[in-house]
């Protein structure tokens, strides 16, 4: 009897096709339908020197960002609004509501006030937004473990770079300050800096 496999929804799976595989990134054996009978892996903890600045409880919390949408857990959290803003210029709400099992890099407030005048009106088009939010998407739930020295092909087709291990973790050599934030539907993790591909 052929082993049934759960169908994503139809915007996941688009957005799955965008993808360029990378030498050495894809499961064991390449089964087609494994990961999703595997048995979820035990809950990590978030890590990174600024997880302790979230609230402790209530919005914004690591408890409270655990049961909702990545999108609103990103408007819940005070460092993040400059990745809000960006959300809502690239009219990207559909995008985010449906993605599953994702992992959103997201450049804290900071990061984006660190980019240069013309970056940043750039960011301010529709399409400069977008691009920027599908560079930051990997369709790949990554945990603390996959960010040591791999490389990862974004929704955008850049390839980030993960580097580190103990407490120091990068992407494109942007400092992981708090990562491994579960949401509903991703895992998000905040850089200290726009993180650089290729």
């Amino acid at each position: 009897m052929p082993r049934r496999t759960p169908r994503p929804p139809a915007l996941l799976a688009a957005l799955a096709l965008a993808l360029v595989p990378l030498t050495g990134c894809a499961g064991p054996g390449g089964d087609s339908g494994t990961p999703a009978a595997a048995a979820p892996p035990p809950p990590e903890k978030a890590f990174g020197p600024s997880c302790s600045a979230l609230p402790a409880d209530g919005p914004g919390s690591l408890g409270a960002m655990g049961g909702v949408p990545v999108l609103s857990a990103i408007d819940q959290t005070k460092d993040l609004t400059a990745m809000s803003a960006l959300i809502k210029t690239a009219k990207a709400k559909d995008l985010f509501d449906s993605m599953d099992n994702v992992t959103v890099f997201t450049p804290n407030d900071a990061a984006f006030a660190k980019l240069p005048e013309e970056q940043r009106k750039a960011l301010g088009t529709q399409s400069g937004a977008s691009d920027l939010l599908r560079r930051l998407i990997v369709v790949r739930d990554l945990r603390k473990a996959d960010l040591a020295d791999k490389s990862y092909t974004s929704l955008q087709g850049a390839v980030l770079k993960a580097t580190g291990g103990g407490d120091d973790y990068r992407i494109g050599g942007a400092q992981v300050v708090c990562g491994s934030i579960r949401t509903a539907n991703a895992r998000l993790a905040v850089l200290d800096q726009v993180p650089a591909s290729g």
